[in-house]
């Protein structure tokens, strides 16, 4: 077997290597990938059918590991409301190609999977989404009316759907006061009404950057006041400070106080939050709101690179390591006040 190598430049035989792989995006997995080596100079080659089978693997031992939606799944839920890959896709508010990519094995973000899961589980939650694609024209008569005569549909409660899952984020973001939530406990309506403000002062805002706009608003907080203000707990991640465990996903499946909007382009998919601005900021205390409005004016302005590598700056980022939560003893050298 033959290959062009690179480095010796010119076609040559190579061997094929077993390697474990024991992370993706993050997460632990537990798999192996098969990988071409020059048998003259050692160095890694690219076979194509080695990779798409590497791919493959990789991709079900992520999905078994994270419970991530199947293909099947979605072509399942097209079929049983009788709709295309397009009508899904303008329902959804997805990139374009997204459903396309996914129904060909494509790996979905552990948000989009559970986004789509809840659709599929909850036909309420589905039938919504239909209605709201449908008042802003994405959707036509045609395909709003094809849905809704389906005999299965039954109307059922939306509020004790939002209910349900604001408990299960309460859940997995909520944790014992310490120093890694400055000393702080969640407080879930006090966070919707922070992230809705955000948003409606900050154009363009990302959930990349939201991260951050948390981040320093808590440690602000711990510095000045020796307590955070959401109660989140956050860890170091390529890109800055994240919430842990990028539980930041579940909070963008909330549609109270903003909702998410997904937009594609040539380096993949954006998600922006938008503000309904209906916050309540009498959940917060003046010190509170003016630290929240100092780290606004401070971030507003910045793209969404200049906020990450501002971050990288802080000690919280600089002296801790991948995945590792983030003490807040770090605020009391933080450079933004």
């Amino acid at each position: 077997m033959k290959v062009y190598c690179p480095y010796c430049r010119e076609e040559k035989e190579y061997i094929i290597e077993t390697r474990e792989v024991k992370e993706f995006r993050g997460k632990e997995i537990d798999t192996y990938e098969n990988v071409a080596m020059c048998k003259t100079c050692k160095n890694d080659l690219y076979v194509n059918e080695l990779e798409t089978e590497n791919s493959k693997r990789i991709y079900e031992a992520y999905r078994q590991t994270e419970n991530i939606i199947k293909p099947q799944d979605i072509i399942d839920l097209r079929s049983k409301y009788d709709i295309s890959q397009r009508e899904l896709t303008a329902i959804l508010g997805f990139g374009k190609m997204t459903i396309n990519r996914y129904e060909r094995g494509g790996v979905p973000t552990k948000s989009q999977s559970d986004y789509i899961k809840l659709l599929i589980e909850n036909e309420s939650k589905f039938i919504e989404k239909v209605k709201e694609a449908y008042s802003k024209n994405n959707i036509t008569k045609k395909t709003y009316e094809k849905i809704m005569s389906k005999e299965n549909y039954e109307e059922c409660n939306t509020n004790n759907l939002q209910n349900l899952i604001r408990k299960c984020i309460t859940n997995n973001l909520s944790r014992t006061p310490d120093i890694y939530n400055g000393y702080k406990l969640l407080d879930l309506d006090k966070l919707e009404n922070i992230i809705s403000y955000i948003a409606s002062q900050v154009k363009n805002l990302t959930v990349t950057s939201i991260n951050k706009y948390l981040w320093y608003i808590d440690m602000l907080s711990f510095k000045e006041q020796c307590v955070a203000v959401t109660g989140l707990t956050y860890e170091h991640e390529k890109f800055g400070p994240t919430i842990d465990g990028k539980n930041y996903n579940t909070l963008m499946i909330l549609n109270n106080k903003y909702v998410k909007e997904e937009t594609e382009n040539d380096y993949g998919t954006t998600t922006q939050i938008v503000s309904k601005k209906n916050y309540d900021l009498n959940c917060l205390s003046d010190d509170e709101l003016e630290i929240i409005n100092k780290v606004i004016k401070l971030l507003k302005n910045k793209k969404v690179t200049d906020i990450s590598a501002m971050s990288h700056l802080e000690d919280g980022w600089k002296k801790t390591k991948r995945y590792e939560k983030i003490s807040f003893e770090y605020a009391m050298n933080l450079s933004i006040d």
